[in-house]
């Protein structure tokens, strides 16, 4: 798999661009590199899966400059962003608690994680803030197999915590951001110019319509 240090701005990656990371700082978590962030293995040697969205730029998609920003400050500072993570998630506890029936243990050290979770995938999204895009950690956790946990970031600062699909919810980096209703006009605009394009495509005859009677 290629190494997301390897990614230069404006290389044609389409939709969705597959690489990876070493992060030594993720270390001896638990390994969740199985399909639907599962465990595939005790302890994570490190390697984690990096998903990078593509810009739309003249009807191709392409990596960006902020994208390739925010890949390096993430490798460059990845203990300092671990335990940013592991200190917003504790804080967290308390009411993930109170959701899961107190499945999840109380976590007096931000060490005791190591047992619970694992990275399983980094989002870097084609959403971006001063020169840095917006990236999110999809892990798996103990506790809520199916949904996971997700935590959204810019830069080192945690900006959500929620399940798995937070940290690839554009939503939340439009609302950190303040261009959310921007974001929401455009999207209604390009919503009903396809409605209106399906609309007026020339409709299909029936079936039937296809056959003559037989004289």
């Amino acid at each position: 798999m290629v190494n997301a240090l390897h990614l230069k701005p404006n290389k044609i990656i389409g939709d969705l661009a597959e690489s990876s990371l070493l992060l030594r700082s993720w270390k001896g978590f638990q390994s969740r590199q199985g399909p639907y962030c599962s465990k595939d293995n005790k302890f994570s040697n490190g390697e984690i899966k990096v998903f990078i969205s593509g810009n739309e730029v003249d009807y191709v998609k392409v990596s960006s400059i902020e994208q390739i920003n925010a890949i390096n400050f993430l490798f460059e500072n990845q203990e300092k962003i671990k335990i940013a993570l592991l200190s917003a998630l504790q804080i967290e506890i308390p009411k993930l608690r109170e959701l899961y029936d107190n499945e999840i243990p109380l976590i007096e050290d931000i060490n005791c994680f190591s047992s619970l979770i694992g990275l399983s995938n980094i989002h870097v999204l084609n959403s971006e803030k001063d020169n840095y895009a917006y990236v999110g950690y999809e892990f798996g956790c103990d506790w809520d197999e199916e949904h996971g946990l997700g935590i959204m970031t810019y830069k080192d600062q945690v900006i959500s915590i929620g399940q798995a699909d937070t940290a690839f919810d554009l939503w939340i980096t439009f609302e950190d951001k303040g261009t959310i209703e921007a974001e929401k006009e455009k999207w209604l605009k390009e919503y009903s110019q396809a409605q209106k394009s399906n609309y007026n495509k020339p409709k299909m005859k029936r079936w039937w319509k296809f056959w003559y009677p037989l004289k």
